[in-house]
């Protein structure tokens, strides 16, 4: 980097955020005006639109339609204009196109290990772990085991929704440190939204998939394969809130949520966490 380039605030290059197509923007009034470098203001907008961006994908739906996402980088586009003070920057609209899929599956080879370790996961080559390992698998896709804190493979399982991996990836994917979308723009998730657990549950469904035949075996995460599966648990998760509510004992789903953000943001600064509360 040249000594006089300036530096981009480090809360909005925390993650890597995957831009398909390069950007043309033209400053100013959008007629009458040919397209220029863009400026340092202009670089700011784009970073922080791309966290922004993110954050829409983590907490209102992870697999959004083409059309989805024409409107959301228009909409997320103008809400980083608005952050970053710089209301007057244009953009072409088709030019700010973003992929899911690389986020996704960048979440999903974050957490590998930590699923391996709290499902209990052997990468010995010995046929009697193998066998086991695929037993396990299967006992935990099965019904939905893995998302109850105690599976009790072979038995009922106990505690839906408090699995322990469940804090794990939150933690590890938007509150692991003060740069993260979960403590610069804790408004998305306060509570944690049912999408982002819909979507951790997901990407845990795949890598406990990988250990289906015994041992792991990477399997890419492709909206053709996942995007039914999350629908189906973000539709469960607002079936079982919306049920709570009438319930004497009240609603169980939504202090999951509560506690999950309290928990998560044990892992921060105190001194960028006081904010959530």
């Amino acid at each position: 980097m040249h000594a006089d380039t300036p530096r981009l605030p480090s809360h909005v290059t925390s993650r890597v955020v995957y831009l398909i197509t390069p950007i043309t923007v033209c400053v100013g009034k959008r007629q009458g005006r040919s397209p220029v470098s863009p400026p340092i203001s202009h670089g700011r907008v784009v970073l922080t639109a791309r966290a922004l961006y993110r954050c829409w994908l983590s907490c209102k739906n992870a697999f959004p339609s083409p059309d989805l996402k024409k409107e959301w980088a228009n909409d997320v586009w103008n809400e980083a204009c608005a952050k970053e003070a710089y209301p007057d920057l244009f953009r072409q609209d088709e030019e700010f196109v973003y992929s899911s899929l690389g986020f996704l599956n960048d979440i999903k080879v974050e957490i590998k290990h930590a699923v391996e370790s709290l499902y209990g996961f052997d990468t010995s080559r010995a046929p009697d772990i193998i066998s086991r390992n695929a037993s396990r698998a299967q006992a935990l896709l099965s019904n939905m085991t893995f998302i109850y804190q105690e599976p009790n493979i072979g038995g009922p399982p106990h505690y839906p929704y408090r699995h322990p991996i469940i804090q794990r990836v939150i933690n590890l994917t938007w509150f692991e440190d003060k740069e993260d979308d979960g403590i610069v723009f804790h408004e998305y998730f306060a509570p944690i939204p049912f999408e982002v657990i819909a979507l951790v549950l997901t990407v845990v469904e795949c890598c406990i998939g990988e250990w289906s035949d015994g041992t792991w075996k990477e399997s890419k995460f492709t909206e053709e394969r996942y995007k039914s599966i999350y629908l189906s648990h973000v539709n469960t998760l607002l079936n079982l809130h919306s049920h709570g509510q009438h319930q004497q004992g009240g609603d169980l789903l939504a202090q999951i949520q509560y506690d999950l953000l309290r928990e998560a943001r044990y892992v921060s600064p105190p001194s960028t966490t006081d904010i959530l509360f």
